[in-house]
Parts: C-alpha cells; sequence; structure tokens
C-alpha cells in the first residue's frame, strides 16, 4: 500500500513536471516571437549582453522591466559617455520593447546630439576631419535609428517629426525635412506647430512660393475649428511673404502687415 502510494505520487510529480516544461517551452517560442526589430529576433549575441538574472526575467514574461532596466544601464554609460555601451543598451531596450516611442526618440537624442557633439570636440582625436567623420557617423547612427523607429511605430506622428528635426537641425537640409514634417502632420494627434513647421522649412531653404502656399492653406481653414493655432503669427508671416512675393492686393488673403514687421529691403 505505502509503494502504490509513492507511485502515485511520483507520477504525479512527473505529471505536473511535463505541464511545467510543456508551458516553458510554449513561453520560450512566444518570447521569441514576440522580440522582433523590423523583423529580426533576439539574437544570441543581443541575449548574452543580458545578465542571468534579467535573462530570466525575461523569460518569466517580464519584458518591460528587462526593458527599463537595460534603459537605466543605458542612462548611466550616458553620463560616463561611454557610447559604444550606451548604443548597445538603446538597441537592445527598443528590441525588448518595439513600441516604446520614447526609447526611440530618446535614442536617437543620444546619438544624433549628445554621442555625436561628445566625438566632435573629444581631444584623443588629434585630427580635426576624424572627429567629424565620427560625429556624421554618429548623426547617421541617429537617423537611422528613427527610420527603424517609424517602421515599427508607423501610426502616430512623433517619430516622423523627430526625424524631419534631426534633418534639419543636423544636417542642415530644410527641404530634406519637409516631408517627414508632412507626414507627421497629417496625423489628428499631432500639435498644431507640425503644419507650421513646413512653411518655415521652405523659408529656410528660400522657396518662398512654397512657403506661402503653406501659410494661405493653413490660413483659409475654418479658424474656430482650431483655437490653439498662432493665427497672428501665421498672418504676419503669410503677409510677409506677399510683400516679398509682391502679390497684388487685390489677391491678397493676409491683413495688411504692420511697418514694423515688414520686411526691409537688407532682408
Amino acid at each position: 500500500m505505502h509503494v502504490k502510494k509513492l507511485l502515485v505520487q511520483l507520477l504525479l510529480i512527473v505529471a505536473i513536471a511535463a505541464v511545467g516544461k510543456s508551458w516553458f517551452e510554449s513561453s520560450l517560442q512566444q518570447s521569441y516571437k514576440d522580440l522582433k526589430l523590423g523583423g529580426a529576433g533576439l539574437s544570441i549575441q543581443l541575449r548574452s549582453k543580458l545578465s542571468q538574472k534579467l535573462a530570466v526575467a525575461l523569460l518569466s514574461g517580464f519584458r518591460g522591466v528587462v526593458a527599463d532596466f537595460v534603459w537605466i544601464g543605458g542612462h548611466q554609460a550616458w553620463e560616463d559617455q561611454v557610447w559604444y555601451k550606451l548604443r548597445e543598451a538603446i538597441e537592445l531596450a527598443v528590441v525588448l520593447q518595439p513600441h516604446s516611442i520614447s526609447f526611440w526618440d530618446l535614442g536617437s537624442w543620444h546619438m544624433a546630439w549628445n554621442a555625436s557633439y561628445a566625438e566632435s570636440v573629444n581631444t584623443k582625436y588629434h585630427n580635426k576631419a576624424v572627429r567629424e567623420k565620427i560625429q556624421k557617423e554618429w548623426i547617421q547612427a541617429g537617423k537611422q535609428f528613427l527610420l527603424d523607429g517609424i517602421k515599427n511605430n508607423p501610426d502616430t506622428y512623433e517619430l516622423y517629426f523627430r526625424l524631419g528635426w534631426l534633418i534639419y537641425q543636423k544636417e542642415n537640409d530644410p527641404l530634406g525635412a519637409v516631408p517627414w514634417f508632412e507626414k507627421a502632420a497629417t496625423y489628428p494627434e499631432a500639435p498644431l506647430y507640425v503644419g507650421r513647421m513646413i512653411g518655415h522649412m521652405y523659408e529656410k531653404a528660400g522657396k518662398m512660393q512654397e512657403a506661402y502656399g503653406v501659410w494661405k492653406r493653413l490660413w483659409l481653414v475654418d479658424h474656430d475649428q482650431y483655437p490653439g493655432q498662432l493665427w497672428q503669427k501665421i498672418a504676419q508671416m503669410g503677409g510677409q511673404a506677399e510683400e516679398k512675393l509682391n502679390i497684388p492686393l487685390e489677391q491678397r488673403v493676409f491683413p495688411s502687415v504692420p511697418k514694423s514687421v515688414r520686411p526691409t529691403h537688407s532682408q
């Protein structure tokens, strides 16, 4: 009777272990399916960068917690200005949480702004050309990072806007930024300043006719529908464009520009 009882207990333990093994394997397979960036799974190389405890937490379903710990490690690398470790942490964090907009946003900022500037003034590089080359590489890394972020999160305006801003600020290419600002402006949740950025970019590029088209398009919508819009600013920019383009008075759509804000010949 005692032996029979032990046998039943043994069979019960084996059954529980089998169920546990099946659940663990299923969980592991699902983790591999979920942990994707641009279609690439979590590689052995990336997994090796996780500590054993974090790897266990990951397989236990605490992916968000692991991503946060990885991101905190990246913040420490930023403070220490160890840029390659920062980049590793950023890239791993978005593999773990590919739909975290803040990870993509701040990650690109670290690369294209912080790392690029730090390397541009890094005295260990005695050759200015070398510093500029490394600076551009970090800017390109930040740009590519945003492009990857957009692939993973195509249905929100933020990363399109950030990419436009990077191209304008870091590549000094306002026309190159225009398509990204235009795309960002198509999203209903995009702030009103996103649409105005398109006009500013055309003006920065010396495309006054195109800028005027933007100001006019914004001005002719129902003002009551967008109470937060800077209508006075748009009127000022549009009126200045009409002055510069010598638009006939009868064809103008903006209120008269006060003399105090009219462009001078020197402008």
